[in-house]
């Protein structure tokens, strides 16, 4: 049996042509009305299974013209629809000529079964050729069906919409309630960071204070481990003091909003590169910055990044020399477009990496690379405020890469 299956659901097609080329059928498809009465007059089908709602000609259509010509309108004609399934279709299907009007979705077996029960019920030399609707009452009968269609749909549609609506105001409401939240809670964050900024800096300024004077004043009386004891206590406070002020840096950059615009990342890191350069006029370091580097972010906290990113390598190529290299360059990060700083110097274990984004977290120690270990927890901050991504890749004495995207 050949079987002519029009639908615009590529997927429904494939369905019914694996169904019923299984059991043994040759199937043609059609995508449309207008495509399948050019096949149905060229290949003659045994049946046509058609869809309803269908672009350039729907089904009623397709079946109106199918019933036009000799050599066609005898052929067995089925609907199978989602859309149109109500007895209101099924009158006009009917008066077509149409075989039967079954519903989406049915089970392949099912469907084979209910097409193979209909073909049975009036076998194909008995069909009583149907007389075809005169053009002016099938156009009535078919805008009448279209209209009340198109009036459930706009019920169906003004339903959804005043759903939406609520649904929305709802929404609103909840940013607005969150938004103030927020916005409290951010309130007392910054008198959180004021506390830490005055209430505790000012214990830390006595206890380094009056240790300095206890070794000014009373340094005769004081015996070595004394005075040892006394300078410790002296970095202690200083490194405490230090701590405060790197997570108040941390906390800064992660609340306010971005003020994102085009920005020359090539611009900025030729300039935090010199700098560094006069910073450290001694050093000789290899800086290589590629052109056309530019992203839409925001200008002032990108530059924090860079110089993150740049004074890191620039810091830990130190041991290379006068061979110390450090460059900046385009590349991709997860197929986005991306930036890396690549440097030649000391590295670093691959399995600690996780740790090197967490505030204080060293891989090295403070009297060979000195630093606050806050670095690149501020630069992940800022890349994650962006919608980024910052990963790092490193070998032991063989230099590191970080790549961030925005």
């Amino acid at each position: 049996m050949k079987v002519l299956v029009v639908d615009d659901s590529r997927n429904d097609r494939k369905i019914i042509r694996y169904n019923f080329e299984w059991h043994g059928c040759e199937v043609l498809e059609a995508s449309n009305g207008k495509q399948g009465l050019e096949l149905a007059a060229a290949e003659k089908p045994d049946l046509i299974i058609s869809d309803c709602l269908m672009p350039v000609m729907d089904g009623f259509q397709f079946l109106h013209e199918i019933k036009k010509f000799q050599d066609t309108k005898i052929i067995p004609f089925i609907f199978y629809s989602a859309v149109y399934t109500g007895s209101r279709e099924a009158e006009l299907a009917a008066s077509l000529g149409a075989r039967a009007f079954l519903a989406k979705p049915m089970r392949p077996e099912a469907l084979w079964d209910e097409v193979g029960r209909l073909m049975a019920a009036e076998p194909a030399g008995e069909v009583v050729e149907q007389k075809p609707w005169p053009e002016e009452e099938f156009l009535k009968n078919y805008s009448q069906l279209v209209a009340g269609k198109l009036e459930e749909k706009v019920r169906e549609l003004t339903e959804t919409n005043e759903s939406l609506l609520r649904l929305n105001s709802e929404l609103e409401r909840r940013v607005v309630e969150r938004t103030s939240q927020l916005e409290a809670a951010n309130r007392e964050l910054d008198m959180f960071s004021y506390s830490i900024s005055h209430d505790l800096r000012a214990p830390l300024r006595h206890l380094e204070g009056f240790s300095q004077a206890l070794i000014d004043e009373y340094a005769t009386k004081l015996n070595h481990t004394g005075k040892e004891y006394l300078e410790r206590l002296r970095k202690s406070a200083r490194r405490l003091t230090d701590m405060i002020d790197a997570l108040l840096e941390l906390s800064r950059h992660a609340r306010g909003k971005l003020a994102k615009e085009s920005v020359d990342i090539t611009s900025i890191a030729k300039e935090v590169a010199a700098q560094l350069a006069r910073s450290q006029p001694e050093r000789k370091v290899s800086i290589e910055v590629a052109e056309g580097m530019m992203v839409r972010g925001d200008t002032r906290l990108l530059r924090v990044v860079l110089e993150q990113l740049i004074g890191n390598a620039w810091k830990f190529s130190e041991p290379r020399g006068d061979e110390a290299l450090v460059e900046v360059f385009p590349t991709e990060l997860e197929g986005r477009p991306a930036y890396a700083v690549r440097d030649n110097g000391v590295g670093f274990q691959m399995e600690y990496a996780d740790k090197l984004f967490s505030p204080f977290q060293r891989l090295h120690a403070q009297d060979e690379f000195p630093g606050r270990g806050i670095g690149l927890a501020i630069a992940r901050r800022i890349i994650t405020r962006h919608g980024g991504k910052i990963e790092a890749q490193a070998e032991l004495g063989k230099g590191a890469t970080f790549t961030f995207s925005v």
